[in-house]
């Protein structure tokens, strides 16, 4: 072995080393696919509404499956009002919670899992975005860290109320949505977030209908929402059924869930992430940044260093 060939594999060696650090434990991965996702923030982010869809943002548009419909039918929602129907599927969905454990499978999978009584938060958010998307509502998936924006947080919805003419904050997981203490108007996300930094009034939690709730007292949960207060970020898009659809993304499903996350980020299926702007929040979203850059240029690097050793194998055996 030439030096060159040496000190090639040595280099290639860091890069991949890197990466393979950044997988483990599962919680740093998430980190990683997180940083990978990331997309810078601009004005009107996360103040537009179904009016006007970003033209970026992955917006379902193929029909629910049938499934999904049978329920949206059965549960007789249809002549209901934008923030009634949500709340009636969301009380659907937490009626035989039991919080026996994950689910992490796709669509149909997750609802029959939640229906026996498994499930977390993003398996109960991404079945109600399957069902809202079946009844006619327009919805968004945001979420919180506490992590630095890795793996240890929450998620949950809003849903577009037409009545209001505004989003409206509702966990399906937890089963509680929040009003004003005053008025007893429901509250947007970020109106939420307002009043868990005593920027605006407070607020009350209330249940989105029968069933468990995630906190029984409610001064624990808005400790809880309070502390991830800094690091809110809003998914790009809830292409639910599209996701699972893509040929790929359910060839690599059935195989193993990490792997379909990673061929549904190298198909384009996944959608991004723009973390909220706030001061609590700038160092971290800095380090995602740079995350972001080391590991783009540890994936430019690898190929370039394994054609440079091919190259030099080549001329060795010449």
């Amino acid at each position: 072995m030439t030096p060159g060939v040496a000190a090639n594999l040595l280099a290639l060696g860091l890069p991949a080393g890197f990466l393979l650090r950044q997988c483990w434990p599962p919680a740093r991965a998430v980190r990683l696919r997180n940083a990978l996702l990331l997309d810078v923030a601009r004005d009107g982010d996360f103040t537009w509404t179904p009016q006007n869809y970003p033209e970026d943002f992955c917006r379902e548009r193929k029909p629910a499956t049938d499934d999904f419909v049978a329920v949206v039918d059965a549960l007789g929602v249809q002549t209901l009002g934008d923030w009634e129907k949500a709340l009636c599927l969301a009380s659907h969905l937490v009626e035989r919670a039991e919080d026996k454990g994950p689910i992490q499978d796709n669509l149909a999978a997750s609802y029959r899992g939640i229906r026996a009584g498994y499930g977390y938060c993003a398996d109960f958010v991404k079945v109600f975005l399957a069902l809202a998307h079946a009844a006619g509502l327009h919805a968004r998936q945001w979420a919180f860290s506490f992590d630095g924006f890795g793996g240890h947080g929450h998620t949950f919805v809003e849903v577009f109320d037409h009545g209001r003419g505004q989003w409206l904050f509702l966990d399906p997981h937890n089963n509680i949505h929040v009003v004003d203490a005053e008025s007893g108007e429901a509250l947007s996300a970020l109106e939420f977030r307002e009043s868990l930094l005593g920027r605006r009034g407070t607020v009350r939690m209330q249940p989105n209908g029968p069933g468990r709730l995630g906190y029984i007292h409610e001064h624990k949960a808005l400790d809880y929402f309070r502390r991830g207060a800094a690091e809110w970020y809003l998914w790009w898009g809830n292409a639910v059924f599209s996701y699972y659809a893509h040929p790929l993304v359910r060839a690599a499903g059935r195989i193993s869930r990490p792997l379909a996350h990673f061929v549904a980020n190298v198909a384009g299926v996944q959608p991004h992430i723009r973390i909220y702007p706030a001061a609590e929040s700038r160092e971290a979203a800095q380090r995602m940044f740079a995350l972001r850059r080391r590991i783009k240029a540890c994936l430019w690097a690898t190929p370039a260093l394994l054609l440079l050793l091919w190259a030099q194998c080549r001329l060795g055996s010449a």
